[in-house]
């Protein structure tokens, strides 16, 4: 099959989070399988451009990424005003819808994967001009807590610009049976299917607690609570603080450690807060991680959690797992299957209930050790990438084929 990804960003855009680990880990699979995908996307890393070719297609690990040139016409010719003065994220490229007009004889099936997004918006109506199945990811977008945020933007903007994609689209993937029912809510008709994020398992890491201490400072005998995440109002990570500051007030020897873009300027901050309650040498910010830092600190936490307001999928959830870490989560992350595994724990996104489950799970180290390989065994029956890409050429090819995807429940 020749399929379409048409997403906000791609690799190496990892200032902008978990979807760009998921699309083109799916995409590289899909290629190994002997599928061909070409990626439609903008130069976007957040708050900066990607210093890549745009225009024009490139390999990016056998896939062929067409990155294009982003404009923010509203921040260019009004930026004296405060709500104007950092990109809008719609993402407007104007040179895609001619290049879409040629890319799209061929290919099968066009994926888009995320909402609110001009490289969605011209590639599913690009697809609709060539008859060609589209199949549509919200990624957690329409979790009913996070449009809370930026509420009256958003519900216009599903009103007139989404719901119509997603009443002609083939199919509606959902990651989780929250989105399933989230599209639900929308009042869509249109078949749902249920096909989560994946994974790769990583090799042991020994060695880790020592290379976190030489580059961060990070004691070897201190038990890690670990934060990945874009630090962002509806991630939760302001709650862990709160949380933390609790934690350390009874046992002392445990660290923090924040690891993400600082995309809405909270750092400093929290930082203060850290410093006037006492604790702030024992929280580390670390910024955006990739590669074999990031590797390491997820094999050297003791515990992750994400106390998020609303997630789709998070791939650092199934990171963590994979690095046999335990996992505290917010039911906004709509994992509570670590819990039926005995690999992590799900509670209230109050700093109260998180710093409670955080001091019950560090008394008993064995109990952490075993949940750590709970979840490793977890995702890797559950989650791997051999098996997710199976389901997601499942879903294409009825697609493809003509046929209708029946929903799962």
């Amino acid at each position: 099959m020749h399929i379409l990804y048409a997403v906000h960003a791609y690799k190496p855009a990892y200032r902008v989070g978990g979807p760009i680990l998921s699309v083109s880990s799916a995409a590289e699979r899909l290629v190994r399988k002997g599928h061909r995908v070409t990626v439609v996307t903008s130069n976007s890393n957040l708050d900066e451009d990607l210093d890549v070719e745009v225009n024009r297609p490139t390999n990016v690990e056998g896939v062929e990424v067409w990155y294009f040139q982003r404009e923010e016409p509203l921040k260019k010719w009004l930026p004296f005003l405060p709500y104007f003065s950092r990109s809008m994220g719609f993402l407007y490229c104007p040179e895609m819808k001619a290049a879409l007009g040629k890319i799209l004889p061929g290919v099968d099936a066009v994926d888009t994967q995320m909402p609110f997004v001009y490289p969605s918006y011209a590639a599913a109506h690009a697809a609709f001009r060539h008859d060609i199945p589209v199949f549509y990811h919200q990624r957690g977008n329409f979790d009913p807590n996070r449009l809370k945020f930026r509420q009256r933007k958003k519900q216009f903007y599903i009103a007139f610009i989404e719901q119509p994609i997603m009443r002609r689209a083939t199919a509606l993937i959902a990651l989780t049976e929250a989105e399933q029912q989230s599209f639900r809510a929308l009042g869509l008709s249109t078949p749902i299917e249920i096909v989560p994020n994946g994974i790769d398992i990583p090799l042991s890491r020994p060695g880790s607690a020592e290379r976190c201490l030489k580059r961060w400072g990070i004691p070897t005998d201190a038990p890690v609570v670990l934060f990945m995440g874009r630090l962002h109002p509806i991630k939760g990570a302001d709650t862990l603080l709160d949380a933390f500051s609790r934690v350390q007030q009874t046992h002392p020897g445990v660290v923090l450690v924040m690891a993400g873009p600082d995309e809405w300027g909270l750092e400093a901050g929290w930082r203060t807060r850290a410093a006037a309650g006492g604790f702030d040498a024992r929280v580390f910010f670390l910024g955006m991680l990739i590669g074999e830092e990031k590797a390491d600190i997820l094999a050297r936490a003791d515990i992750f959690s994400l106390p998020s307001v609303g997630e789709g999928f998070s791939m650092a959830v199934l990171e963590a797992l994979s690095h046999r870490t335990a996992v505290i989560l917010s039911p906004g992350c709509h994992f509570d299957e670590v819990v039926a595994a005995g690999a992590g724990r799900v509670v209230p996104a109050e700093a109260k209930a998180i710093s409670s489950a955080i001091l019950d799970l560090l008394t008993d180290r064995n109990r952490l050790r075993s949940m750590g390989d709970a979840g490793r065994k977890l995702v890797a029956d559950k989650y791997s990438w051999d098996v997710i890409t199976d389901r997601l050429l499942a879903v294409y090819r009825l697609g493809t084929l003509g046929s209708s995807v029946a929903p799962r429940h």
